[in-house]
């Protein structure tokens, strides 16, 4: 359809790299086509880029459909407005834990903990793939020596060796939807990134700990 428009919400917004090196230099057994490329993609995960992504958003539309831009500005406007103030509860919310480490399954969380002084560790760099002995090493290690509650799964995985490695150490695990899948219902409903935000924070908390 030549009538179709692209919009990239992602313009403009400062990326950070992605760790996969950092963490795996050996051999997953994977091909490593399957990654997440040269930088992180979960950038919806900071409510500030957030922000951005909605201005582009407008901005894409505005072109499209000039006859409606005002409408398209103004809600811009709203929704901005509702991401900042979500940023300032959770930076109030999680000012305690600065300088602390949690650890997810998958590499979703390098943007969100950026925003909030905190550092993501994490098992695996995709969701598909599975631990090698020295991830499973490596995690063991940062949970013992940042004494974490528990370990952030994600609603779409039921990964067995995630699981098991939480028994194994004494932790639970709580759920962090990086909003990545949903239904169609959910995706309709304004409020719904706000809901599965404020529910992930207040989970992450659980995680920390004291």
């Amino acid at each position: 359809n030549k009538d179709l428009m692209v919009i990239d919400s992602s313009s403009g917004v400062a990326t950070i790299e992605s760790a996969e090196d950092d963490h795996h230099g050996h051999d997953h057994g994977h091909d490593h086509g399957h990654s997440h490329g040269e930088v992180n993609p979960h950038i919806w995960l900071d409510p500030v880029r957030a922000a951005q992504q909605v201005e582009n958003i407008r901005d894409g539309l505005v072109k499209a459909d000039p006859s409606c831009a005002e409408g398209y500005k103004k809600n811009a406007e709203l929704y901005t407005a509702k991401l900042n103030e979500l940023n300032t509860e959770f930076t109030a919310k999680l000012e305690p834990y600065k300088g602390k480490t949690f650890v997810a399954f998958h590499d979703f969380a390098p943007y969100f903990a950026n925003r909030y002084s905190l550092k993501a560790e994490y098992l695996v760099d995709l969701p598909e793939m599975n631990p090698s002995p020295a991830d499973l090493q490596r995690v063991v290690a940062q949970v013992k020596a940042s004494g974490l509650k528990a370990l952030l799964s994600e609603p779409q995985e039921g990964k067995r060796s995630f699981n098991a490695l939480a028994k194994d150490l004494g932790v639970n695990i709580v759920e962090f939807n990086p909003l990545e899948t949903g239904s169609v219902e959910s995706a309709k409903m304004p409020g719904t990134y706000f809901e599965v935000m404020r529910s992930n924070v207040s989970n992450l908390v659980k995680a920390i700990g004291d």
